[in-house]
């Protein structure tokens, strides 16, 4: 999952969310209502189906999401707080779940990659961590034991040549260590590009955004041509 500049939560409630994505086929109408419910007072369309590996890019006022049989994923551009332990309770398990995953990371211009990973077990913040190369903004909780390796400095960042190494900086890249904490949880083999999400935009009554409107475009140029087979062959 690198390369992603979003923020997903995964809300998990199986033992096994694995084998339940392999080539699962996502609830369209429970992920609307999952937007609608995280999201409430705005407008929900959806756009497109995608996988997951794909939906890397999101524009202001979209989200991707995908509902299974005990696994829900949100992928949102939305800015969520640095902070996972300040994460607003609406984003907390609203599928009833058991447990609430959170994994983002990015580019900091000047500071490397910033990663953050949290867990709750229902309602409650287990672990979390935020960091840059050389701050941790946040680290709550107990240690896993896959973390090992990464605070033994098994993960070193590989340093800028042109850029002397700050006393202070992480024995690990932060990111990495987001993307580690996302396998250890939800599994080594799970495969991104095999799991099916929906794009959906957001948006106010009335501010129709324009992947919404390319949509209608696209659907009334269907319409047209389904309209004129169907004269010809009348005829």
């Amino acid at each position: 999952m690198s390369g992603v500049n979003a923020s997903t939560l995964w809300y998990v409630d199986v033992d096994d969310p694995t084998a339940v994505l392999r080539d699962a086929a996502s609830d369209r109408e429970a992920a609307q209502a999952l937007v609608v419910q995280l999201h409430p007072g705005l407008e929900v369309t959806r756009v497109g189906d995608e996988p997951l590996s794909e939906a890397t890019e999101l524009d202001e006022g979209e989200v991707v999401v995908g509902c299974f049989s005990g696994v829900s994923i949100v992928r949102t551009g939305e800015s969520l707080p640095p902070v996972p332990s300040s994460l607003v309770n609406q984003w907390i398990s609203p599928t009833g779940f058991r447990h609430t995953y959170l994994y983002s990371s990015s580019s900091v211009t000047g500071a490397g990659s910033w990663g953050v990973f949290a867990h709750w077990d229902g309602a409650e913040l287990k672990r979390s961590f935020s960091a840059t190369p050389i701050n941790i903004v946040e680290d709550l909780g107990l240690p896993q034991v896959w973390e090992r390796p990464f605070w033994a400095g098994e993960h070193p960042m590989q340093p800028s040549v042109d850029v002397l190494p700050d006393p202070q900086t992480l024995p690990f890249d932060p990111a990495e260590f987001a993307e580690a904490a996302s396998r250890a949880w939800l599994g080594e083999d799970l495969d991104p590009a095999s799991i099916s999400v929906s794009r959906f935009a957001i948006y106010p009554a009335g501010d129709i955004p324009t992947s919404v409107r390319r949509l209608a475009e696209r659907e009334q140029e269907r319409s047209k041509r389904r309209s004129l087979l169907t004269r010809l062959f009348r005829k």
